[in-house]
């Protein structure tokens, strides 16, 4: 499996070889004739835990034979803070069925095995008669797996019992999938220089579930100044997609589990997981798939499947980019910036019949959103009838308005056309010296709020030997529209407001044009790209808004740890997720709900918490007094490194946010103004039968 790194100065996308990578690695299974009992209960549920568990992914990363002053250190710590993270991220997403007991690997009879018993009749048929004496162990990827990591493996006689030549190793505990890393200068990686890292599937479960895969990073692109943390990361979820299950060599073993992934009982392998069409075109045909393309598209019911990438041979491992543009899934990724985990690629998890999958975790795939069933064919790509693709060859937007663009096309477009980021300095997003230069006719803002927009707007006029001298108003210069860099904020959902160098905020209606003061021309304000997300203004300092319903909190816990010295500023972000982690796990939600971790040097650990549109599960605030109740019971444990640190429940903290709690605010000043009116009646009350006892004569 390669992932390839467009340097986002417009190249061509190269074909990505997966399947060639794949087939080199063979894929083992239990050997269920010889297995041992320890071995047997390897790859069971879990006593007690009937349902399925977040996905534990244990990593183990392997130095090759280098000399350590060859060795990029920095490099290899770039790498495996990309593994922990996307490790992370997985555990939040997938869930399985828990393996009981230590996770052990097979060892493969071909390698270790010289000849087997043959006559049917003999007790021991089929069983390892003859050790192959070059036998050095097992490998995955170029990865040696230690042996403690793998079952054991005997010679058999004739007759009889067995000689055990290697015995079980003590496995790993609390793992569900192994995941091997190394970091190397590879030939894969001279031959194909655009590779950041390539990876395969090496080991599968009595039911096909991938048990161990390898990740191999090219060294010469982790030193990369243009590579950047969160690129990395996409990279390596992708790669861990394709070892979890996304491969054409894995999509013949995916499950079909009618009553649910507990039930495996009732599970069987899919009939028919890819299909051709009328046309020829690869489809992946699944149920999960094919409803969540229907819904991206807008089209009523059920599609008839998800078209794969035309790779050599019959399988494919990507999807189709004309159709799925921007999803990790596709072969060809040009950053972090326009890569989005989707909605599709998770309902294909799901019906691999392995994982159970927490669909709030899909961010939204913009690209053909809505835009029916014929989108993205060959046929209609060029005919004008969609604004995702272009024709020719000049400037524009990219589709997300992150980035200028250039109308241009590759390999796996087939001919369709799109606006590609072109080379540097196409970044709307990007805040750059190279922008600071007094001739600036456009008025362009580069900002991290910064988006692009089509326009023509101008402030230069043209020389006065070029003017009518008759002429009383100036002339500017007469250009067509082009993409440019210009602030912008959301006002509510789908409506905002942009602003030009020296401009005041305008209101830019979506599908419609304006007039910028002090500018001649006019800015096109795009339709359906912009402010997705109700509630968020992007582009200025003012506190966020929010309906009553999305009240924003605040959660504080005190760590105690064991940790000796204090840590910096690097390791109390990384601590600071490590306990998010553990909060959301605890809290059995999405992590949606979660933003701004951070710990303070006393070892404070804060959160902000509220609920976005599209979030699915309880109100904040119930979320909330939950959370506050199960931590003051049980407080949370985490591992960092060789400490370990504890939540202390007796200094919980909570906090409401006061810009956000104006319902709760005003609920409270009522029940206050509700009680004094209460009191100052009955003082009334009190006051006037005291006077009349005063004033009435007085009887004895």
């Amino acid at each position: 499996i390669k992932m390839w790194w467009l340097l986002l100065l417009g190249a061509a996308a190269s074909r990505c070889l997966h399947e060639e990578t794949q087939k080199s690695v063979r894929l083992l299974r239990p050997p269920f004739p010889q297995m041992s009992t320890h071995f047997r209960s390897s790859i069971l549920p879990l006593p007690g835990s009937p349902e399925p568990q977040p996905l534990r992914i244990q990593t183990h990363y392997t130095r090759g034979p280098v000399p350590s002053e060859a060795r990029d250190l920095d490099g290899e710590a770039r790498a495996l803070a990309a593994v922990k993270e996307t490790t992370r991220r997985i555990q939040g997403i997938l869930a399985v069925l828990p393996v009981r007991g230590p996770l052990l690997l097979s060892r493969d009879p071909a390698q270790y095995c010289h000849a087997v018993w043959g006559d049917p009749d003999t007790p021991n048929y089929h069983r390892c008669s003859l050790l192959n004496p070059g036998y050095k162990g097992e490998s995955c990827l170029g990865v040696k797996i230690p042996d403690a990591h793998l079952r054991g493996y005997s010679l058999w006689p004739e007759h009889g019992l067995p000689q055990l030549i290697q015995p079980d190793g003590p496995g790993v505990q609390n793992t569900d999938f192994l995941l091997y890393v190394r970091v190397a200068h590879t030939s894969r990686c001279h031959r194909e220089p655009s590779v950041i890292a390539y990876a395969a599937c090496c080991q599968l479960d009595s039911e096909d579930r991938p048990l161990a895969g390898t990740i191999v990073y090219c060294a010469q692109h982790l030193s990369s100044p243009s590579l950047g943390h969160d690129d990395i990361v996409m990279a390596t979820l992708h790669e861990l997609l394709h070892a979890l299950g996304f491969s054409g060599q894995l999509f013949k073993m995916w499950r079909d589990c009618p009553s649910g992934l507990s039930a495996r009982e009732n599970c069987s392998t899919r009939k028919q997981v890819t299909r051709r069409d009328e046309g020829g075109q690869l489809l992946l045909t699944t149920p999960a798939v094919s409803r969540s393309l229907a819904k991206h598209l807008g089209v009523p019911g059920t599609s008839l499947g998800v078209p794969l990438e035309e790779e050599q041979g019959s399988l494919s491992s990507h999807w189709e980019s004309r159709l799925l543009q921007g999803s990790i899934m596709t072969a060809a990724f040009d950053g972090a910036q326009h890569t989005r985990l989707d909605p599709i690629t998770l309902a294909a998890f799901e019906d691999s019949g392995w994982y159970q999958v927490n669909h709030s975790a899909a961010e939204e795939l913009l690209w053909g959103q809505g835009s029916g069933p014929d989108f993205g064919l060959v046929s209609t790509c060029r005919n004008g009838s969609s604004d995702f693709f272009c024709t020719g060859s000049g400037l524009g937007c990219h589709y997300l308005h992150l980035d200028k663009g250039r109308c241009s096309s590759d390999p796996m477009l087939e001919g369709c056309r799109m606006y590609k980021p072109s080379a540097n300095g196409s970044e709307c997003w990007k805040e750059s010296g190279l922008h600071t230069r007094a001739e600036n006719p456009r008025g362009e803002i580069y900002h991290m709020h910064s988006r692009c927009f089509l326009g023509n707007l101008t402030s230069q006029v043209l020389s006065k030997d070029k003017t009518s001298q008759s002429s009383a108003a100036p002339l500017y210069l007469e250009e067509g529209p082009t993409g440019c860099c210009y602030l912008h904020q959301c006002t509510h959902k789908g409506a905002y407001e942009v602003q030009v160098k020296g401009s005041p905020w305008i209101p830019c209606l979506p599908g419609k044009a304006v007039q910028i003061p002090g500018y001649h021309g006019l800015l096109y304000c795009p339709q359906g790209r912009l402010c997705l997300s109700e509630g968020v203004s992007v582009a200025t300092s003012q506190p966020m808004s929010f309906t009553t319903q999305d009240l924003v909190f605040q959660l504080s816990l005190r760590l105690t740890g064991t940790l000796g010295h204090s840590l910096g500023k690097g390791q109390r972000e990384e601590l600071a997720e490590v306990v998010l982690e553990a909060l959301v796990i605890r809290a059995g939600t999405s992590r949606c709900y979660f933003y701004s971790p951070s710990i303070t040097t006393s070892l404070v650990f804060t959160v902000s918490m509220w609920k976005p549109s599209g979030c699915q599960g309880p109100s904040t605030a119930m979320l909330h007094r939950t959370l506050t109740l199960i931590l003051q019971k049980k407080p949370l444990q985490v591992h960092h490194g060789e400490a370990i640190f504890t939540t202390e429940y007796s200094k919980l903290q909570t906090s409401l946010d006061h810009s956000s709690s104006v319902a709760e605010l005003l609920l409270y000043t009522g029940f206050c103004l509700l009680l004094l009116i209460l009191l100052g009646a009955l003082g009334t009350l009190a006051y006037q039968k005291r006077a009349r006892l005063q004033v009435e004569p007085s009887t004895t």
